[in-house]
């Protein structure tokens, strides 16, 4: 005698179906993050793309001032922002541009931004540093805004000592804010000029 098949319950069918739909969904959200993450590896190097990621910091100069070149970019698209390194070949000194569009008008004053700096320090992706010192304070004209900055010494876990430079730009009407930070070799003076000057070069953010 043949046993009857039982359906299952209306509860475990839509079990299955939950279960069925969240790994589906997390299947197509990974596969998303590594193809973006694809793309921004390939984009991150190349000329054409890093002058479009520039273009959407900051209105840079075309050709860069003497002497600066762009070393690699991050597009962050998914949530408005990118990054941007740019060398200054005769010293190999390297400038870090972080631009957030978008940003909430209600964010907090610059001033505050380069207290955090101050407290986090700075982290270049090979160098971890925290501030122990300031030696100036000071503003960069940028158009018709000021980049606020400050310069000052820093330290890392290996007690090693470096010079750095921070700052920030804030443009309410456009809801841009800009971060910049540079970083010297252990145990050597940062020529403050080479961030001062590609900064000045800017017309506007």
């Amino acid at each position: 005698m043949k046993k009857e098949k039982r359906s299952l319950p209306l509860w475990s069918k839509s079990l299955i179906s939950l279960v069925f739909i969240g790994v589906a969904g997390f299947l197509f959200v990974a596969t998303q993050v590594i193809l973006e993450f694809r793309t921004m590896s390939l984009h991150s190097t190349d000329a054409t793309y890093m002058e479009f990621v520039a273009q959407k910091i900051a209105p840079f100069p075309k050709p860069l001032p003497s002497g600066y070149e762009y070393k690699y970019d991050l597009d962050f698209r998914w949530f408005d922002g990118a990054l941007l390194v740019v060398e200054y070949v005769p010293n190999k000194q390297q400038m870090f541009f972080i631009c957030k569009l978008n940003d909430n008008t209600e964010a907090i004053a610059t001033k505050e931004v380069l207290d955090r700096f101050y407290d986090i320090g700075i982290h270049t992706g090979t160098t971890t540093c925290k501030f122990t010192d300031v030696k100036t304070k000071g503003e960069i004209p940028v158009g018709s805004e000021k980049m606020l900055y400050m310069t000052g010494l820093l330290k890392d876990n290996a007690g090693r000592v470096y010079e750095g430079f921070v700052g920030c730009v804030r443009n309410i009407e456009k809801k841009k804010t800009i971060l910049v930070w540079s970083l010297s070799e252990p145990g050597k003076a940062l020529n403050t000029d080479v961030c001062t000057n590609l900064i000045k070069s800017l017309p506007s953010i």
